[in-house]
């Protein structure tokens, strides 16, 4: 079977957007334990640049990898072509660009840049980038992510 649905250049189907409220702020940074107080602190964050609280990086990281993820699009796409994956392997060159604030709705803009064989002949890196953008279409994050995809047996 040919990789002609996972090549360089296909779009990853994201298909909904987020918007972080005070309670996501709070529910993210209690469960990651990010707690500084730029992040935490209301009256510390009033002296900031930001005016206000802002969401961690890392938070960053995974509300805009979740949405690539929703609904299994990243699954779907390797299936098409007979692969599941298998493990996440790594990230790469991680850049906050923009800082992620109270009410911030957040969208992912997804592409496959690679989908290489490894040295096994059943297994494949797939790797992505991920830019995600908040409602004012000011990027806030990108970064490279690599998977281990495997071929099903036919």
């Amino acid at each position: 079977m040919s990789n002609a649905t996972i090549v360089t250049g296909t779009k990853i189907p994201c298909r909904v957007s987020r918007t972080l409220d005070v309670g996501d702020f709070s529910m993210l940074h209690c469960l990651t334990w990010f707690n500084m107080a730029v992040h935490s602190n209301s009256e510390y964050a009033k002296g900031t640049w930001f005016k206000e609280r802002s969401l961690a990086a890392p938070i960053i990281f995974a509300v805009a990898d979740g949405l690539v993820h929703h609904a299994d699009t990243v699954a779907e796409l390797l299936a098409k072509d007979g692969y599941a994956i298998h493990a996440y392997v790594g990230v790469d060159n991680v850049k906050i660009t923009s800082p992620v604030l109270f009410g911030d709705t957040l969208r992912a803009d997804a592409e496959v840049v690679d989908f290489r064989p490894t040295k096994n002949p059943k297994m494949n890196l797939l790797i992505y980038k991920n830019k995600t953008y908040n409602q004012r279409d000011q990027q806030v994050i990108e970064y490279t992510s690599t998977m281990l995809a495997v071929k099903q047996d036919e």
